[in-house]
């Protein structure tokens, strides 16, 4: 009797607490489905001064800045990221393997003319001078890191 009423009381704890889950799953489900509403003054900014782009698609990150990922005019996917106020924090563009500027590749050709490029992107940031972001993979397969100035000063 005692072996019986245990099992019981076992098998509806664990489907009180599944039945639980399956809420809070839904609450998460929902909030992340909620549509972001971009501050008039940040989105009024993008769009006077980026008129011909693509695929524009906003995200808010932790910090509480605006980001708007995009392509713009020279068919480049791009990245804004906007304080409150509507000022531009960092832009971020990236180059596709086959248009990678000539200051990079050069600058690439001492020690790594043998590695394959993964990713490079531009960044900017307001009082920065700006660099590119290289990813790449070298010849013994390891993921190397790099930031290149537009001089062409390389930094690991």
């Amino acid at each position: 009797m005692k072996n019986i009423f245990l099992i019981l009381a076992a098998g509806l704890l664990f489907s009180v607490s599944a039945e639980a889950q399956k809420k809070v799953h839904k609450k998460k489900k929902a909030a992340v489905t909620a549509k972001l509403v971009v501050p008039q003054n940040i989105d009024s900014t993008f769009k006077s001064t980026y008129t011909n782009t693509v695929d524009s698609k906003w995200s808010k990150n932790y910090s509480g800045s605006y980001i708007v990922d995009f392509t713009n005019q020279s068919n480049m996917k791009q990245s804004l990221e906007y304080d409150r106020a509507g000022y531009v924090i960092k832009s971020k563009t990236y180059f596709d393997s086959t248009a990678v500027p000539e200051n990079v590749t050069t600058a690439l050709q001492k020690d790594y003319s043998n590695a394959k490029l993964t990713q490079v992107s531009k960044v900017e940031i307001p009082g920065v001078a700006p660099y590119f972001s290289v990813n790449l993979l070298t010849t013994d397969n390891k993921q190397r890191h790099l930031l290149i100035s537009e001089d062409g000063i390389v930094t690991e």
